[in-house]
């Protein structure tokens, strides 16, 4: 199977100005937003992408830290390559605030004349996987404010026309930004590419111009996505060949490409749908203010290890759990508590969904819309029923 690195050695000798932009530039360009170039190139200063790979791997110790196995080969293939070797990077930002609850890392690449705004999705650190779980609870996030800034920044200090992009949360960046943006900035984007990033929940996009640039936005998602399909798309997405299973279907590098395109499906998987009604079933049965005691409950916990990232806490494995039970053996009660029924709530909600994974059973399972219109009943039905005991109580 064809993934991104045969396209590199396909089409890798022909400049943009020879053979144009296509899904799997975007592609390479918005995973190189991964690539840590701290010490390598700051906000205000430039570097080709071959001169950023050769500062990279002088340094024997940055090859080993990259998030994906395919990262540092991705780099090399592409700094090697006619194409994307000349490629002028700058305005690299990388930022890890814990006190802002944010994790924001994003490069400009200029590709033949246009800027790719390249936004990195959630790295290793506890940071980055907290804000991801605010998805569920506050609107806009710290990194999508700034992933706008940087859009206002990056068309401040240059004329001509923009593409952006970015996997997993970066590919939510990229979306907020244009749909976000002034209409001056709005008329100069190309396209907008999302990587298996997740969506919105429906109301925070009601007062952006996201109807008005649907049509430039380009949601790719792999069949069994799990991410990507967190929230809602009211853009037309299409489905992806992976060669993996399950979330490992996050990796571009198991993404099928046929010569430019990546190679599609007709629709995603049963276990993307058990996951998709698991999760959304979870957060529905849920209240604004518990949603965040429980994200603020949880993540008191993985913090308590001490540690910056997930691999740290996998070095000092015995140590983190050790702290975590601690932690919550010491947390308020009501807390404690309220992360204890979410858990069994979100196992009996699983269970619920196992229609979607049953192939005996999956006949049976409802669409999106049917399991809309259901919950809707459920709600007027309990309404209605709360109706009538205060009518009877007060006619006694």
């Amino acid at each position: 199977m064809a993934n991104v690195f045969d396209y590199l050695q396909w089409r890798g000798d022909l400049l943009f100005s020879q053979d144009g932009f296509h899904t799997a530039d975007a592609l390479i360009l918005s995973r190189l937003s991964y690539i840590q170039l701290d010490g390598i190139l700051g906000e205000n200063e430039s570097v080709t992408l071959r001169q950023a790979a050769e500062q990279f791997f002088a340094d024997e110790k940055r090859p080993g830290q990259v998030l994906w196995k395919g990262d540092a080969e991705l780099l090399q293939a592409a700094a090697e390559s006619a194409r994307f070797g000349n490629l002028v990077l700058s305005d690299y930002v990388n930022i890890v605030d814990g006190e802002t609850k944010m994790q924001f890392s994003a490069v400009m690449i200029d590709v033949d004349g246009r800027r790719f705004l390249s936004y990195r999705g959630t790295d290793n650190t506890v940071v980055g996987w907290q804000e991801d779980f605010a998805l569920f609870t506050h609107f806009p996030l710290p990194s999508q404010i700034k992933a706008l800034e940087y859009f206002e920044h990056a068309a401040a200090r240059f004329d001509g026309r923009f593409i952006l992009g970015g996997h997993s949360k970066g590919g939510n960046l990229a979306v907020y930004a244009a749909a976000f943006s002034e209409q001056a900035l709005r008329d100069r984007i190309d396209a907008v590419y999302s990587m298996d990033g997740p969506g919105f929940e429906r109301e925070n996009l009601e007062n952006s111009a996201f109807d008005e640039i649907r049509g430039k936005i380009h949601t790719f998602v792999p069949q069994s996505s799990v991410f990507g399909m967190l929230l809602e798309h009211r853009e037309h997405y299409t489905v992806i060949q992976s060669d993996r299973k399950g979330f490992m279907q996050h990796d571009i590098y198991s993404w099928s490409i046929d010569r430019t395109e990546p190679v599609t499906l007709p629709k995603t998987t049963a276990t993307s749908a058990f996951f998709d009604h698991t999760i959304t079933d979870f957060f529905d049965g849920m209240s604004r203010s518990d949603r965040v005691r429980l994200a603020d409950g949880v993540f008191e916990v993985l913090k308590s290890a001490d540690v910056m990232t997930f691999d740290e806490m996998l070095e000092r494995l015995m140590h983190s759990i050790g702290k975590g039970l601690d932690t919550m053996k010491n947390m308020d009660g009501t807390t404690r508590a309220l992360i204890m029924k979410q858990v069994g709530r979100l196992v009996k909600s699983a269970g619920r969904n196992l229609n979607d994974v049953n192939p005996l059973r999956r006949k049976n399972r409802l669409s999106k819309e049917e399991r809309e219109r259901l919950k809707l009943d459920k709600r007027r039905f309990k309404h209605e029923k709360k109706l009538r005991k205060i009518t009877e109580e007060a006619g006694a």
